[in-house]
């Protein structure tokens, strides 16, 4: 249904709009179709971006189509998605069947598409002839064996950031494996400080650039990690040392799956620690998307329950509110799969733990009314000549009449609560707007058991603080609010 709509908006913007650009409620289509379309297959995703841009009638429409797709693939975080922007550039645009914006647009395409075509996920890895620090020629990456190609530069910022953690994975595992770190410069004395603080690792260069291995593996700038299997197939690029450490899971643990253990946790916090402030459910939705079509995709269902096991073990652990609102989409997505989850201990350690995380993650959510209840707490506001600024009473969810309004249910036994209560200090002190509601659940369950029961029926309260905050006219704004 959405690529009939899209092809439908494609033509009415090549009949009415053709004067216009940029066409926004064209783009905004082919944003969710971009969203329909992730954790597919690249080759599916090639043959879908064809289709639409063949499907395309004008040629201002066509060209608007095909270089918001190379955009969006160009500038996707998802691994594999470079594969369809460099056929897109191929089979498009440096074909000039589509006009690219300027020359020098199109000059950067085709080095976009040169410098990566040889080494993409899945294709047999470029076979290249370095050097040793004493000149021996060595043919990389090996045969038989699992390779690490990992490019770097000694003076390279973001390089002085992942050698040490690549270097702890090297000591910390001991995967059968051949590691070869690769000089991209050409100062022998710099090198050879770094090899002394580096053991464990094949050291190798190529100063004059005879293996012609910036092209053939697109470094165009350091670091750049690849893991390469017995075979020769690219199995990861453009990694870092999270992403290989989970790679390397997939390749080499086996037997039954075991969740949410410390190793893998961290794992995934270094995994999404580089979006920051960025991450939204939408991107977390594309990381499960990426991993599903390199484990699901591929036929290799023990890999795919053991990485969307611990992804949900992850959100599971997780407070704030991106992550909880990931969850509805992510169990709906891969854990309600009755074919792939059917085993008792699977029903017992993802599907019910799925079942639950659905649950508490519905209750209020974000765009609803808090429940209308009334419940006995302390109303925290700045204090004035007039006002106090403490109240201990009765009081409605709904009648906080702050801007803004937040509800913290709490325990007094609990450190990250008393932290949260002096952030609420710190909060009504610097804004005299701020109304502040403070509901001690130990209180409630003891006094009012009821009410008790209905705050946990409407809020999840599976952990506390937890902290919401609302409009004034008690509709949700945020859940999982970090003060």
């Amino acid at each position: 249904m959405k690529k009939w709509i899209l092809l439908a908006l494609v033509a009415v913007f090549s009949l009415q709009l053709r004067a216009q650009e940029p066409y926004p409620e064209l783009g905004a289509k082919l944003d969710e179709y971009f969203t329909a379309l992730a954790g597919s297959s690249p080759e599916v995703q090639m043959g879908e971006c064809d289709y639409l841009i063949s499907s395309c009638q004008d040629s201002l429409v066509r060209q608007y189509v095909t270089l918001k797709i190379y955009d969006h693939y160009l500038k996707s975080r998802i691994l594999g998605d470079d594969a369809v922007a460099v056929h897109v550039a191929d089979r498009w645009l440096l074909s000039r069947e589509v006009a690219m914006n300027s020359p020098t647009d199109l000059m950067h395409a085709r080095i976009f598409a040169d410098f990566n075509r040889s080494s993409l996920i899945g294709m047999q890895a470029p076979r290249l002839s370095l050097l040793t620090p004493e000149g021996a020629a060595v043919q990389v990456p090996s045969d038989q064996s699992y390779n690490v190609l990992y490019f770097y530069d000694t003076g390279c910022a973001t390089c002085k950031v992942e050698t040490p953690r690549l270097k702890a994975l090297v000591a910390e595992e001991e995967y059968p494996l051949n590691v070869y770190a690769i000089y991209t410069g050409a100062d022998a004395d710099s090198w050879a400080a770094f090899r002394d603080d580096f053991p464990g690792v094949t050291h190798l260069w190529d100063p004059e650039v005879d293996s012609d291995w910036q092209r053939l593996y697109g470094v165009l700038q350091t670091p750049k990690m690849f893991l390469i299997d017995p075979s020769g197939k690219i199995l990861g690029r453009g990694l870092d040392t999270p992403a290989l450490r989970m790679l390397l899971k997939q390749a080499f643990d086996s037997g039954e799956p075991v969740y949410g253990q410390a190793d893998q946790m961290e794992s995934w916090n270094q995994f999404f620690a580089p979006y920051g402030d960025t991450l939204t459910v939408s991107k977390v939705m594309d990381v499960a998307d990426y991993l599903a079509a390199r484990s699901f995709g591929e036929g290799n269902i023990a890999v795919f329950k053991q990485l969307m096991g611990d992804l949900l073990y992850y959100l599971s652990s997780q407070r704030t509110e991106v992550y909880r609102d990931a969850v509805i989409p992510f169990v709906q997505t891969y854990i309600q799969l009755p074919d792939v989850w059917n085993t008792p201990a699977d029903q017992a350690q993802v599907v019910s733990l799925g079942e639950m995380l659905v649950s508490l993650s519905s209750r209020t959510p974000q765009g609803s009314l808090v429940p209308d209840l009334t419940v006995p707490g302390v109303l925290r506001r700045k204090g004035c000549l007039f006002v106090k600024g403490s109240r201990e009473g009765r009081f409605s969810l709904r009648g906080l009449k702050g801007k803004p309004g937040y509800i913290v249910f709490y325990t007094g036994g609990c450190s990250s609560c008393q932290e949260v209560l002096a952030a609420v200090d710190a909060l009504v002190a610097g804004d005299r707007r701020v109304r502040v509601l403070l509901v001690d659940m130990d209180a409630v369950l003891v006094d009012e058991p009821e009410l008790g029961a209905q705050l946990l029926d409407s809020f999840d309260l599976s952990a506390l603080p937890f902290v919401i905050q609302l409009d004034r006219d008690g509709t949700v704004l945020h859940r999982y609010v970090q003060l």
